[in-house]
C-alpha cells in the first residue's frame, strides 16, 4: 500500500468522524442536555389601559358604595345592578393581563390575582339566594389596601 492511499483511508474515516460531530453539535440541544428555558410570561401594561381600568374600578367600587348607602334592603333590581357592576369590575381588571403574569407594574402584578379572586367571590355572594353582600362592601377596602397610603 502506497503512503497516499494509507493516508486517504485514514483521512477519511477521521473527516466524516468530525463531520456528524460538527453535524450533530450543530443540530440542537441533545434530549437530556442543557437546554434553555423560556422567558418569563410578560405583560406590558401602558399608563393609558392602567389609568383606565382604575378608573372603571373605582366607579364600580363609587356605584357599588351608592347601592348599599342607602341603608336599606337590597331590591331584587339593585342586585342585578349589583352583579352588573361587578361584571364591569371583573372586565377591567382582566385588561390588566392575565394573572400570574409579570407586568411593568409591580403592584399590579403582585395585587392582581387576589383582587380577582375577591371579586369573584363577591360576585358569587351576590348572585347566592339569598344573597351575601359582605364581600361586595369589602371591596372598597382591599382597594384601600393599595391605594390607602397615596
Amino acid at each position: 500500500m502506497k503512503r497516499g492511499q494509507t493516508m486517504c483511508r485514514v483521512a477519511m474515516p477521521a473527516a466524516l468522524v468530525v463531520a456528524i460531530a460538527v453535524a450533530v453539535a450543530c443540530a440542537g440541544p441533545r434530549a437530556g442536555g442543557p437546554q434553555e428555558s423560556p422567558a418569563p410570561a410578560f405583560s406590558y401594561i401602558t399608563d393609558e389601559q392602567l389609568e383606565s381600568a382604575m378608573w372603571e374600578l373605582a366607579a364600580g367600587v363609587e356605584s357599588l358604595r351608592m347601592i348599599f348607602a342607602k341603608r336599606q334592603p337590597i331590591r331584587p333590581d339593585q342586585r342585578e345592578e349589583v352583579i352588573r357592576i361587578l361584571d364591569q369590575m371583573i372586565a377591567a381588571a382582566d385588561e390588566l393581563g392575565p394573572d400570574g403574569v409579570s407586568s411593568n407594574h409591580p403592584r399590579v402584578t403582585h395585587n392582581l390575582g387576589r383582587f380577582r379572586e375577591k371579586l369573584a367571590i363577591a360576585r358569587d355572594s351576590a348572585s347566592l339566594k339569598p344573597p351575601r353582600y359582605y364581600l361586595v362592601g369589602n371591596l372598597s377596602g382591599t382597594c384601600l389596601a393599595c391605594h390607602g397610603s397615596q
